[in-house]
């Protein structure tokens, strides 16, 4: 489909998706149509005319929707789907095809579905936590740097993998960091979290490359060595990040289901239960929208009303 390819071509182009997002969207637009054509509509017409006669056809969409929940798929990845046809037809909308936006997909998808709340731990069980690998060895020192920076910066397991050594400006306390749909950002980089990293770069770098690095003269021949590498000096991979925090979570009173992404929520709600705004947790977790970060709002909400619960006599 031109229509199709031309969506998938703005994505990547207009709005800076990754490769991997756009993905994403083109299969489950490609599979809306697939529910289409098995329905009996001539989703093989001319382009136009067959989105123009979809979007004037109500029951198109829910019996698409109906079909997904038949297959056992959750509410987040129905609301997914939905959203990625929903992106279609804006474009639709942008390239004249269709005059605007069907009113079936005027509205949030989320309605009354209830959030699921992010995983996220006790400040207390991280401070364990990140005490835990052997900092007398190599690997034990970029490990505990690995930790720190995920939870002292709130990185994510594809932003920790990325990092070069020209990310890092050690003189002016920052790291710059590149996150979803090629979006840079500037984090502050103080505390454990440099102590560590720097610990981290003695063993890396020879006396004369960690020299420039401390300095922030960073030259173009190592500007894009990757600060976190794996066996045989490689990037590290991000299975190996992932494998490292669950073993020391498991080492901490036998903690399950404890990922890279659980301590960049912890960051989050930290920050919020500290008194940080909410735009700027927003800012530091590199959210293009508001309302990605509020669900760290209604985290701490819950805590509040636990804390509510065992300490006020009217509340029990």
């Amino acid at each position: 489909m031109k229509l199709l390819d031309g969506f998938l071509k703005h994505l990547a182009s207009e709005k800076g998706h990754s490769p991997r997002t756009v993905e994403g969207y083109g299969r489950d637009v490609r599979r809306f149509l697939e529910s289409v054509v098995a329905a009996g509509s001539d989703a093989a017409a001319d382009d136009a005319t067959c989105w123009k006669a979809l979007a004037e056809d109500r029951t198109v969409l829910r019996r698409h929707l109906a079909g997904l929940r038949r297959a056992d798929l959750g509410a987040a990845s129905i609301d997914r789907h939905l959203a990625s046809i929903r992106a279609f037809y804006r474009f639709l909308v942008l390239e004249g095809v269709l005059g605007k936006l069907p009113e079936q997909l005027g509205r949030g998808s989320r309605g009354g579905r209830e959030r699921k709340l992010p995983t996220q731990l006790a400040e207390e069980t991280l401070e364990s936590l990140l005490e835990l690998p052997d900092l007398s060895c190599v690997r034990g020192r970029r490990d505990r740097a690995i930790l720190e920076m995920i939870y002292g910066l709130g990185l994510r397991l594809s932003e920790t993998v990325a990092l070069d050594m020209g990310s890092l400006d050690l003189p002016g306390e920052r790291v710059r960091v590149t996150g979803k749909g090629n979006k840079e950002r500037i984090l502050p980089l103080l505390g454990p979290a440099a102590t560590a990293l720097q610990a981290h770069l003695a063993d890396r770098l020879d006396t004369v490359g960690l020299q420039q690095v401390l300095d922030g003269r960073t030259t173009s021949g190592t500007a894009h060595v990757p600060v976190f590498t794996g066996r045989g000096e490689r990037r590290i991979h991000p299975r190996t990040i992932q494998a490292r925090v669950a073993r020391y979570a498991g080492e901490l009173a036998g903690l399950k289901g404890v990922s890279p992404h659980v301590l960049r929520h912890s960051f989050a709600t930290h920050l919020l239960d500290g008194g940080a705004g909410i735009r700027i947790v927003q800012e530091l977790l590199g959210h293009e929208h508001l309302a990605t970060t509020q669900i760290y709002t209604h985290l701490s909400r819950a805590r509040l009303s636990e804390e509510f619960r065992k300490a006020h006599p009217r509340s029990r």
